[in-house]
């Protein structure tokens, strides 16, 4: 076993009206995860390296610790947060803290603007109470992804010159 010590996980986090998205990018098959309204600790052993993370993030406001879905899948782990006041304002940050973190980023892909409207308001709920299935049929319609829309380009072998490329001309 070696001495090393923790390191936190990369992370990513968005969030709308309702909910924080926080996406812990590490492959852990045990992980230790606690929630209370304003904290998160995280803990655990990645996978193939054996590498040890641990987190303890304070969040810049209250959530609901009852209220949080968390999906371990292959390489990440994602939570989807009930903030405790869904009328308040956005966040201005994930962290009370003001300092900028290394290992903290935006998830552009999920991150919506304060204000816009929602076409779809999020239910933490199936109707039923059932976080998980809220979580998996959140996940289901966003994997939805049509590269219709993209040109057919040809392959083409690096070492030809530029004129085989296609849709490529001399200006």
């Amino acid at each position: 076993m070696t001495t090393e010590s923790a390191v936190p996980p990369p992370a990513v986090w968005a969030q709308r009206s309702e909910v924080i998205f926080l996406t812990l990018n590490v492959e852990c098959t045990e992980p230790e995860i606690k929630f209370t309204e304003d904290s998160l600790t995280f803990s655990g052993v990645g996978k193939p390296e054996g590498k040890k993370y641990e987190l303890n993030v304070e969040f810049y406001s209250k959530i609901n610790p009852d209220k949080v879905a968390t999906k371990n899948i292959k390489r990440c782990i994602e939570f989807v947060i009930a903030k405790a006041d869904p009328t308040a304002p956005y966040w201005p940050r994930l962290l009370k803290d003001k300092t900028k973190t290394h290992w903290l980023k935006v998830d552009f892909n999920r991150w919506e603007e304060e204000g816009s409207n929602d076409e779809e308001k999020i239910d933490m709920s199936d109707g039923n109470g059932h976080m998980a299935d809220f979580l998996q049929s959140y996940a289901k319609k966003n994997e939805e992804i049509s590269f219709d829309d993209l040109n057919d380009l040809q392959e083409y072998d690096s070492d030809d010159d530029d004129s085989t490329i296609p849709g490529l001309t001399d200006a």
